[in-house]
């Protein structure tokens, strides 16, 4: 490939990376809980379970961490979540269109081409 394709091809993933908003790790859980009260409904079969809960899991520091958020607020993690996967496909892209441009990229002017002296330093 010649370099100017690859400069153009550069300059539209970087438009697709500029036009992403926030952008979040993590994946979002739906869940039913029991209470702690023993006669209630949510004891006797799965289905009576209190819920749902939407719960946003991601790791911090190499743990796992949990925060609750309201399920209004579900699509909005959802499309942040989406934007991360999109930005790491992007840089993935831009890294191997990176590898692509320095293969093609002629570096070493021939005048430098030169073989080296058989004896050195005398």
């Amino acid at each position: 490939m010649n370099t100017e394709r690859l400069k153009k091809q550069l300059l539209e993933l970087k438009k697709q990376v500029d036009d992403l908003e926030i952008a979040i790790p993590g994946s979002i859980q739906i869940t039913y809980l029991k209470c702690g009260k023993k006669n209630c409904r949510c004891h006797q079969t799965e289905d009576q379970r209190h819920g749902p809960y939407y719960l946003w899991y991601r790791r911090v520091d190499g743990k796992t961490t949990t925060q609750s958020i309201a399920e209004e607020d579900v699509q909005s993690y959802r499309s942040w979540i989406g934007n991360r996967e999109k930005l790491e496909s992007l840089f993935q892209k831009i890294i191997a269109l990176g590898a692509d441009y320095a293969a093609a990229f002629k570096s070493t002017p021939d005048k430098f081409k030169k073989s080296l002296p058989t004896k050195r330093g005398k």
